[in-house]
């Protein structure tokens, strides 16, 4: 870890402490009524974590139809939220609101019967927000918070974040719940969709692009992996891009061996659009967790490539998997540092070749 991180970590180690002292309370709450709102506080939300809870507001609606769920998140998830996720209510907060804003944005909730933040460590500021909310009941996974009257942390240890999710419903006497996920769909995006893609040959995802550098594959790393594809298997290979990448996967389809079986969309890299190339895909390959939980969802044959868990234990990765038993996964190769593109190439192909053999076996032409 570098000063500049360790002084990051020193300084919000500091602020927490002096959270815990200043509002972390342990109080007499109200009795819900069982008709209390659910609020969801979601305004670290990244795709790969709404994909994972998107059943959610769907299940409370189903066990508990008097209640409404209200999701607080960032101005670029509220959309997912509101159109569909099915939440009742998307309140959107920006990224670093002030004390003021989240007193405000407490208040104006009114009476909250289950108030959910899963953060595991939280910051001074959501300690703040906790304490300033009339709530029955607050969930989440910091069980170091007096607040915090229903503690997940340790009593969800090592699961995956979609359990996590089914013991709260759990605690709210909501039990088995159905947690497949929810994956948008709309006929303008298939509409959209159909104007290139090729509805006689079955097209493998790849996407070579996770968020952050330690899950970026450099351009060398993706045609090499690429080549090796296409040897092994017959599909087409529709390469997935965020924005701004569009020049690069240009010269990657360009420059391949066989650009005539490399498939690139000539839309805008949009929510939709990833949403329904994966939907007509039949498979995924992967080193972005988002677009792994978003196949999962739509049970298609992952294969997952993961930075293991640095300095002991695997819990991000045993939180984060691939939530289906459809799926291989193979890690990178660093143990000094997060590096998706130390993986072995020769383990990338023999575990490629026995991915696509086990999809072929599944699926005979």
């Amino acid at each position: 870890m570098g000063l500049i991180n360790k002084l990051q970590l020193a300084r919000d180690t500091v602020r927490r402490r002096v959270g815990l002292f200043l509002f972390d309370r342990e109080r007499s709450r109200p009795a819900d009524s069982g008709s209390g709102k659910v609020v969801l506080l979601r305004w670290d939300a990244k795709l790969g974590d709404a994909i994972v809870s998107s059943w959610v507001a769907r299940e409370i609606r189903r066990a508990q139809p008097e209640r409404e769920v209200w999701v607080v998140t960032t101005r670029a998830m509220a959309p997912l939220f509101r159109d569909h996720l099915g939440a009742d209510r998307v309140i959107e907060v920006p990224k670093r609101p002030a004390y003021g804003q989240l007193k405000a944005l407490a208040h104006s909730l009114g009476r909250v019967g289950y108030l959910v933040h899963l953060g595991k460590s939280l910051k001074m500021k959501d300690i703040y927000f906790l304490n300033q909310v009339d709530a029955c009941h607050i969930a989440g996974m910091d069980d170091a918070l007096s607040s915090i009257d229903i503690k997940l942390g340790e009593r969800t240890s090592g699961r995956h974040f979609a359990d996590k999710f089914a013991a709260l419903l759990d605690s709210m006497g909501i039990h088995d719940p159905d947690t497949r996920y929810v994956i948008p769909q709309c006929p303008e995006w298939e509409q959209n969709l159909a104007a290139w893609w090729p509805a006689a040959q079955q097209v493998i995802a790849f996407n070579p692009y996770g968020s952050g550098g330690a899950r970026r594959l450099r351009s060398d790393m993706i045609a090499r992996m690429l080549e090796l594809m296409l040897v092994h298997c017959q599909q087409t290979l529709c390469l997935l891009f965020p924005p701004g990448m569009e020049q690069e996967v240009a010269t990657l389809r360009e420059q391949a061996s066989r650009p005539d079986r490399i498939l690139l969309s000539p839309e805008a890299p949009s929510l939709g659009g990833l949403f329904t190339q994966l939907r007509h895909s039949v498979g995924l390959v992967s080193v972005d967790t988002a677009t792994v939980h978003i196949a999962a969802g739509l049970s298609l044959p992952i294969l997952g490539l993961y930075n293991p868990d640095l300095g002991g234990g695997g819990d991000n990765y045993a939180e984060w998997h691939p939530n289906t038993r459809d799926a291989m996964t193979l890690f990178s190769k660093s143990l000094t540092s997060q590096d998706i593109n130390s993986l072995d190439m020769n383990e990338f192909e023999q575990t490629f070749s026995r991915w696509i053999a086990s999809m072929d076996n599944k699926n005979p032409k």
